[in-house]
């Protein structure tokens, strides 16, 4: 039992005795040299018996294991780690090495440990950021899956229930899994993203019109969807150097040939049957995608610089300029020899208003183009502004009229009048008060700017000199 007990003790002596601590220790006296790399090593002339460490490695700590005990712990490019462990004139010669570093060499390390960091750091932001690009265009398609792909899918390949639900299933799933595949093999800009979704939109619109245009029956005219949102993600993605204003302007063309399309598809069409027909749908379906080419080939080829902002300004004096066409196409016939209320009166009120809108759109867009685009370089936010404040001003003025005449006929033009004028009037006192930014492209260096404010003392006979135009050279 003795012998025993001997033999445990000897034991938990050895267990004991062989805890090793080992505390970090600079080379250096000063404590600034906590880590050395090769080639601090190699301009230090460190060798043997000291430093015993050859090949590459990343860079050598020392640890202190006590009062006369000292180890060097070298981490390799690999991950491994070697310890070398070194006496008490080794750890001298270390000290009086790294004690006397030539001037800036510490600096010089310590400026490629940063930059080492610094690219390291580079990297994995530039992968969050790619990650991030990558992650909302699988969202975007996602809900375009659940809403477009899924649906379309489903009435193309069965016209009962339960085959739908399960098409529905696999091709929403299928579409989804596609674009995380995608997402995951490449990088995708927000613009490829942006447009992406647009172009789904469009090009299942425009697939279903062609089938409905061909009499096609359910499944056709769901594969017809299906394929055409499928595709015009695809082609878009396949757009090289696509720019913000670029996406602006292609998506600016396609809904701008669409609106205008409808428009004037409704200006012609026979109240006695129901919209559109299938002549409607195919030039629905054409205006839907026919408006993305020119819409980039004039972000791209203009002699000016066309902005996003530029384009959404577009946006607005279009609208505006259609509200203003279709205002005075219905005082037309208001005021005309036909009784309100008649089917006569009601067809020639569609044709004139519908038609005069879709003029005054296309009109409205190029006075933004001529009047905005080519003169200044707006930002989206400012373009947002422009059209916050035409909407401002159309709802002052027809809220206005309305106060001040509540009993008006029923149909007047006053109200749609007053949102005119309120509309171009806060239109143009938010470009006014803008920060002027000329536009970047301009060739000529002349520069014509018009004072509402003076306009609008002149107008009202305030006594005074007004400053009307502004021309700059």
């Amino acid at each position: 039992m003795k012998k025993l007990l001997f033999v445990l003790a000897l034991a938990l002596a050895t267990r004991a005795s062989a805890q090793v601590v080992e505390t970090p220790e600079p080379f250096d006296s000063a404590g600034k040299v906590t880590i050395v790399t090769p080639s601090m090593a190699a301009r230090l002339q460190l060798s043997p018996p000291a430093w015993r460490i050859t090949g590459d490695y990343a860079g050598a700590r020392l640890f202190a294991l006590g009062a006369d005990g000292w180890v060097i712990v070298v981490e390799r490019r690999d991950g491994t780690q070697e310890r070398y462990a070194i006496t008490r004139p080794d750890r001298e010669y270390l000290r009086g090495k790294t004690s006397n570093l030539p001037p800036g060499m510490l600096e010089e390390q310590l400026g490629r440990v940063g930059a080492g960091l610094g690219a390291g750091l580079g990297e994995v932001k530039q992968q969050i950021v790619t990650a991030a690009r990558n992650d909302a265009f699988v969202l975007n398609q996602g809900a375009l899956a659940l809403v477009v792909y899924g649906p379309s899918f489903a009435y193309a390949l069965s016209n009962e229930t339960p085959g739908r639900v399960a098409a529905y299933v696999l091709g929403a799933g299928g579409t989804f899994y596609a674009a995380t595949q995608i997402a995951r093999n490449r990088s995708i800009t927000p613009e490829q993203n942006v447009l992406a979704t647009h172009a789904a939109l469009h090009g299942a619109a425009a697939g279903l019109g062609v089938a409905y245009a061909a009499s096609g029956n359910s499944n056709v005219q769901g594969a017809a969807a299906f394929v055409g949102g499928v595709g015009g993600t695809l082609l878009a993605l396949g757009i090289p150097s696509l720019r913000s204003a670029d996406v602006a302007g292609a998506t600016f063309g396609a809904d701008a040939t669409l609106i205008t399309a409808y428009l004037l598809t409704r200006a012609s069409h026979d109240r006695s049957h129901d919209y559109p027909s299938r002549g409607e749908a195919a030039i629905l379906a054409a205006a839907a995608v026919a408006g993305y080419p020119l819409g980039l080939q004039y972000s791209r080829g203009a002699s000016y610089n066309v902005t996003a902002g530029d384009i959404g300004a577009m946006w607005t004096t279009g609208a505006v300029g259609a509200l203003a066409a279709g205002t005075i196409a219905h005082g037309v016939v208001r005021n005309g020899n036909l009784t309100p209320g008649t089917s006569a009166y009601r067809d020639r009120h569609q044709t004139a208003v519908f038609s005069a809108a879709a003029g005054g759109f296309v009109l409205g867009a190029i006075a933004g183009d001529v009047a905005l685009a080519r003169r200044f370089d707006h930002t989206p936010y400012e373009a947002g502004i422009l059209a916050a404040s035409a909407a401002g001003g159309a709802l002052m003025g027809a809220g206005a009229y309305s106060l001040f005449r509540p009993n008006r006929p029923s149909g007047s033009v006053g109200p749609y009048v007053a949102a005119t004028v309120g509309a171009v009037g806060g239109m143009a006192i938010a470009e006014a008060f803008m920060p002027p930014r000329y536009d970047a492209g301009r060739q000529s260096s002349l520069r014509l700017r018009v004072d509402p404010l003076g306009l609008a003392l002149a107008a009202s006979r305030t006594p005074g000199a007004h400053s009307l135009v502004q021309v700059e050279f």
